[in-house]
């Protein structure tokens, strides 16, 4: 089914009915539009996404919210369930993330259970690595998940994958609005675009670790909340373009890292990946336009990097033009069908193994820009992090980081 996988990056302005009543209002009139076939071009600016209050990046969904009917015991979080009926603590445990009517507590992440112990298990990962960077969990945390026919992540697969958020006011509730995706590369620091934070204010920002369903708060782990202290964007970043499309958010306390929140691993200078086999990950849209629908549970998408040349010359013949040149701070993924990173993507972190079959990663690119989402042939952009090795060591060492979080 075509763009079926579909993530996608795009930056187009959504605009907000003043005359929404309330907060379901204001997400069925973002979230629910008709579609449009306009491509992106990257002089327009880039998009905020306002989606439902914290704490979750979507909402609230508590054991009491979602108790339904259950005889005989009571509806708990999977783990915290020790009779028969529960998952496997080792990661082999499957569960359904799509509806179940035969479960009487309504939500895959609830068990009617008889006996169930409060606090959250000592889940082993998957593969024993701490002390080095980039592991994907392909089994996910604690367990696997079956149903996922868009693309869905495993819980804890991507551990440095992180929301930045913008705190607002509507009717004078504080909710949290979605601005793009983050990677975590040291416990106080935050890799991003710097279209996605450029003119933000610090203190009206924060980061989320360890979020995977935006809509439930029922995962094993709880998410990790931090304030931003600093924005640091790249002194040569130009947003005409988005030629060098890189900053760093420091953090006012640092993350505790575990199962489902690590750092990823940083490339050396100007190393290249062209045709490895990548991934890409962020709760954008699944269609380009207005008619597209955001992910709730965190999505994936395999992609191959293509050779800036190649798609140098690829992007010409698109509505960019015969005369736009490719900009040396980018590089290039994706050209499949239905396979691509799009609105709600930007920041994003694009990752490649370090070695052919390997599970740690190096994180290649940013989600920059793209020309449609999932277009045939056509790869989205990315800002080429090996570009900028140097300029993010530069950035530790001044704040007295250690750079041995992202290097292998």
């Amino acid at each position: 089914m075509f763009l079926k996988f579909l993530l996608c990056l795009t930056i187009t302005i959504i605009t907000v009915n003043a005359q929404a009543q309330n907060l379901d209002d204001l997400i069925n009139e973002l979230f629910t539009t008709s579609k449009t076939n306009e491509p992106i071009r990257i002089t327009e600016a880039p998009v905020q996404r306002p989606i439902l209050p914290a704490p979750g990046i979507g909402g609230t969904t508590g054991n009491a919210d979602l108790q339904g009917v259950c005889e005989n015991g009571e509806c708990v979080k999977l783990f915290q369930c020790t009779a028969n009926n529960t998952i496997n603590e080792d990661g082999e445990g499957l569960i359904d993330i799509r509806f179940d009517d035969t479960n009487p507590c309504q939500h895959y992440t609830l068990r009617c259970c008889t006996e169930y112990k409060e606090g959250i298990p000592d889940i082993p990962p998957e593969k024993t690595h701490d002390g080095y960077c980039g592991y994907r969990n392909p089994n996910g945390v604690g367990f696997r998940i079956t149903g996922n026919r868009d693309s869905e992540s495993e819980y804890g697969e991507f551990p440095w994958m992180v929301a930045i958020l913008k705190m607002e006011l509507f009717l004078d509730h504080p909710i949290s609005v979605y601005l793009c995706g983050g990677s975590i590369i040291h416990p106080s620091v935050i890799l991003t675009a710097a279209h996605c934070v450029q003119n933000k204010k610090a203190a009206d920002l924060k980061i989320r670790a360890a979020e995977w369903d935006t809509q439930t708060t029922n995962e094993i782990y709880p998410t990790q909340d931090r304030q931003v202290a600093e924005i640091i964007v790249h002194e040569n970043y130009y947003k005409g373009g988005l030629f060098n499309d890189v900053a760093l958010l420091i953090l006012t306390t640092p993350l505790e890292l575990g199962n489902v929140v690590q750092a990823v691993c940083l490339p050396e200078q100007n190393m290249k990946f062209d045709y490895s086999r990548c991934y890409a990950s962020g709760w954008g849209k699944d269609v380009y336009g207005k008619e597209g629908a955001y992910s709730a549970i965190l999505k994936k998408v395999d992609l191959p990097i293509v050779p800036n040349d190649k798609c140098d010359k690829i992007l010409k013949g698109t509505s960019l033009g015969a005369r736009f040149n490719l900009h040396e701070s980018f590089i290039c993924a994706g050209g499949e069908p239905g396979k691509d990173t799009c609105k709600g993507d930007g920041g994003s972190p694009l990752v490649c193994p370090i070695t052919e079959g390997s599970y740690q990663n190096y994180q290649a690119g940013i989600v920059a820009f793209g020309v449609g989402c999932g277009e045939n042939q056509i790869p989205g952009v990315y800002a080429d992090v090996a570009k900028f090795r140097h300029w993010i060591d530069g950035k530790m060492q001044l704040y007295n980081y250690d750079t041995k979080y992202y290097t292998p």
